[in-house]
């Protein structure tokens, strides 16, 4: 599978030790932890639930993050293996270098199913 191109505008995420980005412009809205019902992002990595910053899905999902930054520069989207894909529910787009470290790329809403079905909630 070739690269990708490039993507722009992301996200930065942190849940506990672990990385994770999200495109800009799938967050409708970042939020304090309590004004949404929010699934942990932590909780992908076998962890404890928390967050201190949420991300709003246009879809109307959230999802909590440890800590954020704004990524405005353009990377090169690297491609994830297929079996990757498959077994994170098909959230993982692909990979993206960024600060010298490579990210996992997630769509938003489709994480935001995921860490709900993890949770035995409703998608």
């Amino acid at each position: 599978m070739a690269p990708a191109g490039p993507v722009r505008g992301m996200l930065l995420c942190h849940a506990g030790p672990h990385r994770l980005a999200f495109l800009a412009h799938e967050v409708l809205s970042i939020t304090s932890p309590g004004e949404e019902d929010a699934a942990s992002a932590r909780l992908a990595f076998q962890a404890s639930a928390g967050a201190s910053r949420v991300l709003v899905a246009t879809s109307g999902g959230a999802v909590g993050v440890d800590a954020l930054e704004i990524e405005a520069e353009a990377h090169p989207l690297l491609p994830a293996p297929p079996v990757a894909v498959s077994a994170s529910g098909g959230c993982l787009r692909g990979f993206v270098l960024a600060r010298g470290v490579l990210w996992p790329l997630l769509g938003l809403a489709d994480f935001e199913r995921l860490l709900r079905r993890r949770m035995g909630g409703a998608a």
